[in-house]
């Protein structure tokens, strides 16, 4: 490219209007499963969203490695990820261990990205308010099994297209909850939940730092015996590779975490999994 051309594409790119050009562009689709990469599931659901939003929709994954019917790990996942995605984004999660059953499908709102999902508790971590909706029930010869595919992703395609389709869906006053992963928080020790562990071992817990930090003279309980927790404000190293950290990790949660190593390994746990952590309140 010559020089002056090149010039000129960077003033006009200078002054271009970026909220009138992303105007132009097709509301993207993001993708959150249990299906993983062995079959062609996840591909078939977006071939459907291709189909009725056009070629052009941009498709983004999330992940699709939740660990088969985690809907609580599911519900991490949409919870750390929905706040960095664009507004106007639809995220279609799919963790569906009663498909085929009384269960509904939902679509919700918050704050500006749209969600459809199965009515199992996929949407629990999300901060209130969360508006949602009934989503219509299978069509005759749709698969029993795959909603995914036959009713969620044609459903996340609607609302790509035209977010307003939800003003003709009833309203889900009461969508289900998870319970039994909150933090009990009591005067010599807590317990939290693993919401999930990372690829690095890292052990995420359904538990903020603000309230981990009520604690002091922390020690995790295990099966081979007590472990220290050692507190870190915003990095994983330490001086020794076998302490094991506690520390605000990236998602907004609390994370365990040993200086390049598993700490999952270590401590033998699992997500869902429940730690009990000795220590004194301040």
């Amino acid at each position: 490219m010559a020089k002056g051309h090149r010039r000129l594409t960077i003033e006009l790119l200078w002054w271009l209007n970026i909220d009138d050009w992303r105007k132009t562009l097709k509301t993207p689709v993001f993708f959150l499963s249990d299906f993983g990469y062995l079959d062609t599931y996840v591909a078939q659901m977006k071939a459907v969203v291709l189909s009725f939003s056009g070629y052009d929709t941009p498709l983004v994954d999330l992940t699709h490695m939740v660990e088969p019917g985690n809907i609580l790990q599911a519900a991490y996942h949409l919870r750390s990820s929905i706040s960095n995605l664009p507004e106007g984004s639809v995220i279609l999660a799919v963790v569906d261990p009663g498909v085929g059953s009384s269960r509904l499908g939902l679509a919700a709102f918050w704050e500006g990205r749209f969600i459809v999902a199965p009515d199992n508790g996929l949407i629990s971590l999300l901060p209130q308010p969360v508006k949602t909706w009934i989503l219509p029930q299978s069509q005759v010869n749709s698969s029993s099994t795959f909603h995914g595919r036959d009713v969620f992703a044609n459903c996340a395609a609607r609302l790509a297209v035209n977010p307003g389709w939800v003003s003709f869906l009833p309203e889900l006053k009461a969508p289900v909850k998870l319970n039994g992963f909150h933090p009990a928080l009591k005067e010599d020790y807590f317990t939290a939940v693993i919401l999930h562990i990372d690829n690095f071992g890292n052990c995420i817990l359904a538990i903020s730092f603000k309230e981990f930090c009520q604690y002091t003279n922390v020690t995790l309980v295990t099966s081979n015996g007590d472990v220290a927790v050692t507190p870190v404000n915003s990095y994983y190293q330490s001086p020794s590779l076998d302490s094991m950290l506690s520390l605000s990790g990236s998602q907004g949660f609390t994370e365990l975490a040993l200086n390049g190593r598993s700490a999952a390994e270590k401590l033998l746990v699992s997500p869902g999994d429940r730690l009990t952590l000795k220590a004194k309140r301040i």
